[in-house]
C-alpha cells in the first residue's frame, strides 16, 4: 500500500512466503525500516498467519506488535504493518481506491509508542497523532466479521464511531435502494439525549455525497458560505457535519453521516480520512448482505 513497491500485488500460491530486504526472500522490499529477513507468511486450513522473524522495527497486526516467533492469524481487512510499510493480506481485496483511503488513515498512526523510540527512523515521516486510530479500525473490522444481521452490524459500528468521536451528537447509516436510488434504510445512534436533538439528518448533504461520490466535511457551518447550507441545516442548528460515501464496485450503496448540534468542530479535518477508510470494507459487507437478501427473495418456494 506504500513504500518502494507500492501498488504491487503477489499471488500467494505456495504454503510459505518470506518478506525482507534480502534478495533471498520471496518478496523483497528495499525499505530501511524492514529487516533483511523480516516476516514469514504461511497458510493454514483456516486462513493466513504471520510470524515475525525477530525484526528490528517489528510487525504490527491490528495495531498490536507481534511477539517474535509467535504465529498470529491475519484475517481479511486487518491492518498489517511491516516496519513502516503497510500491506493488505486479502485474496478478495481489489478496491484500489479503498486501499488508498485506508493508507491515508493508517499513515496518521504513530507507532513510536509501541517501539518505545519517539525519534526512531520508523516514524520520521509520520504525523505525531494518537495510535487509537488503528484501534477504531480494528473494532470496526471485528464487527464486520461477526455473524449478525446488517442492521445490528451497522448499529454496533455507529456506537464505536460515536465512542471514538466523543463530541459527535448523532450518527447515521443511510442506505440506498440499488434499483431506484431512493433511501431504503436509515440506522441511527445518538450520543446525546435523543429527545433533545432532531432525529433528522441533512438530506442536502446526503444528496451531494450521493451525486458526487465524494465525502463532505464542514467543521463549522457558521463559517461556511450561505449557499453551501440548506434551510433545513439552519433549522436543525447543525454546527458541523461529516459524510462519506459507501462505495463498492464503483456503485454507491449508501453513506455514513455524523454531525454535531451543540457545538462546532466536533472532529478534526484529518478525521475525514479515518471515516473514509472505514467506508470501504463496510460497503463490501453491505453489498454482500443485499445480494444475499436478493437471492433469498428469488429462491423458489417449495410446494
Amino acid at each position: 500500500m506504500n513504500g518502494p513497491i507500492k501498488g504491487q500485488s503477489f499471488d500467494l500460491e505456495k504454503e510459505v512466503y518470506t518478506i525482507g530486504r534480502s534478495p533471498d526472500n520471496d518478496i523483497q522490499i528495499m525499505d530501511n525500516t524492514i529487516s533483511r529477513n523480516h516476516l514469514k507468511i504461511f497458510k493454514k486450513k483456516r486462513g493466513f498467519f504471520v510470524k515475525d522473524l525477530k525484526s528490528k522495527n517489528g510487525t504490527f497486526v491490528n495495531g498490536e506488535r507481534v511477539q517474535a516467533g509467535a504465529e498470529i492469524e491475519v484475517k481479511a481487512g486487518m491492518p498489517l504493518a511491516i516496519g513502516r510499510v503497510f500491506i493488505h493480506l486479502n485474496e478478495n481485496y481489489t478496491d484500489e481506491a479503498g486501499a488508498d483511503r485506508d493508507l491515508e488513515a493508517l499513515n496518521s498512526i504513530d507507532l513510536s509508542k509501541e517501539l518505545g523510540s519517539p525519534s526512531a527512523e520508523l516514524v520520521r515521516d509520520r504525523p505525531n497523532t494518537p495510535q487509537k486510530n488503528m484501534g477504531l479500525i480494528a473494532k470496526v473490522n471485528d464487527v464486520l466479521r461477526e455473524a449478525l444481521g446488517i442492521n445490528e452490524i451497522l448499529e454496533k459500528m455507529l456506537n464505536h464511531i460515536l465512542d471514538f468521536f466523543t463530541r459527535i451528537d448523532r450518527g447515521f447509516f443511510i442506505l440506498f435502494d440499488q434499483e431506484t436510488g431512493e433511501i431504503s434504510q436509515v440506522i441511527k445512534v445518538f450520543n446525546t439525549d435523543k429527545d433533545k436533538v432532531p432525529s433528522r439528518y441533512s438530506r442536502t448533504i446526503v444528496e451531494r455525497v450521493k451525486q458526487n461520490k465524494k465525502p463532505v466535511l464542514m467543521l463549522d457551518t457558521l463559517a461556511e458560505e450561505s449557499n453551501e447550507l440548506s434551510e433545513s441545516m439552519r433549522l436543525m442548528k447543525i454546527k458541523s457535519v461529516m459524510c462519506v460515501p459507501l462505495i463498492s464496485r464503483s456503485k454507491i450503496k449508501g453513506v455514513i453521516y455524523v454531525d454535531t448540534i451543540n457545538e462546532p468542530n466536533g472532529f478534526r479535518k484529518d478525521d475525514l480520512s479515518l471515516l473514509t477508510a472505514l467506508s470501504s470494507p463496510t460497503a463490501v459487507v453491505i453489498e454482500s448482505a443485499l445480494l444475499s437478501m436478493t437471492k433469498a427473495k428469488e429462491k423458489p418456494q417449495s410446494s
